[in-house]
């Protein structure tokens, strides 16, 4: 643990994390995932909202010499509340695994954010090699100027060789910082202490082939579930549409008592039935709508099955694309160029190429530690999209 200065003078604390300890933070602490899930309770209430019974009816009427009083209610039939109910239900389970999904894309969100700020850091420390490795020769650079061993401007070249690489590290510095901030965004914690990504990117590894791949995503790939559960919600709909085009009945019981004038008190009990006369089930619109729904849900279905296959057979290619350039460079390429930097230095050191030799070896050098680790990362990111699209996740660092 570490810290540096910060905003009015504070310390800013640095603190070592792992990728599950900064996966699981995230999990717990994203204020974006935990808003979501709210979206479960308020899907399960409308549950028990679609089981709501109408209500009964009370009207009292009354005049100079009468008055009455009648209880109504309307009986439901062929199942709406059932089908209200059944199709909430859908509704519901289709929420869950809404969050589900939106928990996925923000661990893949978060991830690469992790894999970004291991770069910047790794960024940050050849930056600082190559800048400690210039100054050093800077320095011998002047005592041979003082010997009369190389020309002034030599010296001069290297020292503001030096001096541009540091600017470079003051940069990434600010890179890096930038990185950690965008994790404790993803944990949903403040700046006061910043996490610090531990871990190797080139740990990652896969070992599954294109035929496994495409079943393991068949079974797991939430959108294919969502799309089978839209197919379930046009099907209930329809059952509610045509539950609704039923009829329902209205029961009413009442009193009634009249008085006055010359005729004696009179009281009545009455009772009945309503029984509406649905002319508007002759058009059958909301059904053919609702039918057409249907059948729309099972070819989206058959798309998304279809999409899923193109995406991981393209995730697929691509990584073994990655995976053949980071074989480039761990079959020798980096320690061919600093092999070549070091013979470069030593020649120069011994009067056969000048200044200008050295500066062309070590930004070589420098572009190529920056593309392996773009390299590197570009690797890490091809699995997790493997992962992504087969709807696993197994990953570490």
């Amino acid at each position: 643990m570490s810290s540096v200065s910060g905003y009015a003078g504070e310390p800013i604390v640095h603190r070592s994390i792992l990728y599950k300890e900064y996966i699981k933070a995230v999990e717990e602490g994203n204020l974006g995932y935990i808003a979501e899930k709210f979206n479960i309770p308020i899907a399960q209430a409308e549950v028990w909202a679609a089981g709501e019974m109408p209500d009964p009816e009370l009207e009292f009427e009354a005049a100079d010499d009468a008055y009455s009083l009648q209880l109504g209610y309307t009986l439901e039939l062929g199942g709406k509340r059932y089908a209200r109910r059944r199709l909430a239900r859908s509704v519901a389970g289709q929420e869950q695994l809404a969050v589900t999904l939106y928990f996925q894309e923000l661990r893949v969100e978060a991830t690469e954010a992790f894999l970004e700020a291991i770069l910047q850091k790794e960024i940050l420390q050849f930056k600082q090699s190559s800048y400690a490795y210039m100054l050093q020769l800077s320095q011998s650079d002047s005592i041979r100027h003082r010997l009369g061993e190389i020309t002034e401007n030599d010296a001069r070249q290297s020292r503001l060789e030096a001096a541009s690489l540091l600017n470079e590290v003051y940069q990434q510095e600010a890179e890096y910082q930038a990185a950690l901030v965008v994790l404790n965004q993803y944990m949903g914690k403040t700046a006061e202490v910043m996490y610090e990504p531990q871990g190797d990117a080139g740990q990652a590894a896969w070992e599954y082939t294109l035929q496994d791949l495409l079943l393991i995503a068949r079974d797991n790939r939430v959108e294919l579930m969502m799309a089978m559960k839209n197919s379930e919600i046009a099907m209930n709909q329809l059952k509610l549409v045509k539950a609704e085009r039923r009829l329902d009945l209205g029961i009413f019981v009442g009193y009634e008592r009249a008085w006055g004038g010359l005729s004696p008190t009179r009281d009545a009990l009455k009772g009945g039935v309503a029984i509406p006369l649905k002319f508007s089930n002759l058009n059958k619109g909301a059904v053919r709508a609702s039918r057409f729904e249907a059948e729309k849900s099972k070819v989206e279905y058959q798309d998304t099955e279809l999409q899923l296959q193109a995406e991981v057979t393209q995730a697929y290619f691509y990584y073994l694309a990655m995976e053949k350039q980071l074989g480039q460079f761990r079959a020798g390429l980096l320690e061919d160029t600093q092999k070549l930097l070091d013979g470069v230095v030593y020649t120069y050191k011994r009067g056969e190429t000048d200044i200008l030799e050295v500066l062309i070896a070590q930004r070589t050098y420098n572009e190529m530690q920056e593309q392996y680790l773009e390299t590197l990362k570009g690797y890490a990111s091809s699995i997790i999209e493997l992962q992504r699209v087969c709807g696993i996740w197994t990953l570490d660092f």
